[in-house]
């Protein structure tokens, strides 16, 4: 009986120990190792409250566009396919995608009506740096649905803007179906 005992006890006593070390664990776990967040480079876009779809179409040097179609690729994620008043919450009209990492080469990035019956269709658009600098922003005017326009190329060289590169020479992203 005495040994039945001296089992439970320290049985008990086991269990309370690894309870307090499961608790000092939760208090203080391990820190991570330091880690840079994505999103270098963010492309946002704005349009008014309604039904018209308007996407955001980003590329990178040579890499494959990322839309709504394609929502990745080696340097940009699009984190958000809005489509208007559908499927949605809230009137709030945008999409967004940003870079993991800024490597060197070429940047663009496109407005596309997809679906717009109120013509002309003013789409705000901003590229900024993670930093809070602003590369670009301004107003792109969609004409009628379906088309597609830049509104900035840019390149980047050792990590950062180069000065003067800026234009808004037509790309095509969205390949025609």
């Amino acid at each position: 009986m005495a040994m039945l005992r001296a089992d439970l006890l320290f049985n008990f006593l086991f269990a309370l120990l690894a309870y307090i070390v499961a608790l000092l664990l939760q208090v203080n776990p391990p820190s991570a190792p330091d880690m840079t967040p994505p999103g270098n480079l963010i492309a946002a876009i704005t349009w008014p409250a309604g039904d018209e779809d308007v996407d955001l179409w980003v590329s990178y040097a040579d890499d494959f566009a990322v839309g709504y179609s394609n929502k990745s690729a080696t340097v940009w994620s699009l984190l958000r396919d809005d489509l208007g008043n559908k499927n949605d919450t809230t009137p709030l009209n945008f999409e967004s995608a940003f870079t993991r990492g800024l490597p060197d080469g070429e940047y663009a990035v496109n407005v596309r009506c997809y679906a717009c019956t109120k013509v002309p269709m003013p789409v705000s658009v901003e590229v900024r740096l993670a930093d809070g600098g602003t590369v670009w922003s301004g107003v792109v005017d969609i004409m009628k649905s379906g088309q597609e326009r830049t509104a900035i190329r840019f390149r980047v060289a050792d990590g950062a803007v180069v000065a003067d590169s800026a234009n808004s020479v037509f790309k095509q992203m969205k390949r025609k179906s």
